[in-house]
């Protein structure tokens, strides 16, 4: 079964991929890094075709934004009051149909054994980066192919 629907703990991917982890990226404020791994992760949705749900932390956020500020096939989450993206994350989980085609994206090994035994596929935030620069290649090489013919 291929995977459709993508969840990602979004701090936890802001904390593990390179292009956060710079002087320069650190010093921006948490509102510019969501921004930057939502633009990141809409261009992976429109790629891959893949419905992915970016998860953050409502205790971190002072200001959040519009409910789903992006485009089709990308949705932004911020966890309610009291509860942390993992919960969020692990509801959405245990509440889908479909388990084998969902995969979650976090660090967090306590997280990932238990989405696996709820039947869900998981990945460290360090695979999916791979696989998102990936895609993100594939897509410019399609552009540049695209514009070459034209």
């Amino acid at each position: 079964m291929s995977i459709r629907w993508v969840l990602v703990d979004g701090y936890s991917v802001t904390h593990q991929w390179a292009a956060f982890l710079t002087r320069q990226a650190r010093a921006r404020p948490l509102a510019q890094q969501r921004d930057a791994l939502t633009r990141l992760l809409q261009q992976y949705a429109d790629q891959t075709g893949r419905h992915v749900t970016l998860v953050f932390d409502g205790g971190a956020a002072k200001h959040q934004p519009d409910p789903d500020p992006t485009g089709p096939g990308l949705h932004v989450v911020f966890s309610p009051p009291g509860k942390t993206a993992d919960d969020v994350i692990e509801r959405f989980v245990a509440q889908a149909g479909h388990r084998d085609r969902i995969l979650v994206v976090t660090s967090d090994n306590m997280i990932r054994h238990t989405v696996e035994a709820l039947g869900t596929q998981s990945t460290s935030c360090d695979l999916f980066e791979l696989e998102v620069e990936t895609a993100l290649r594939d897509l410019a090489t399609a552009v540049r192919a695209h514009t070459r013919r034209r």
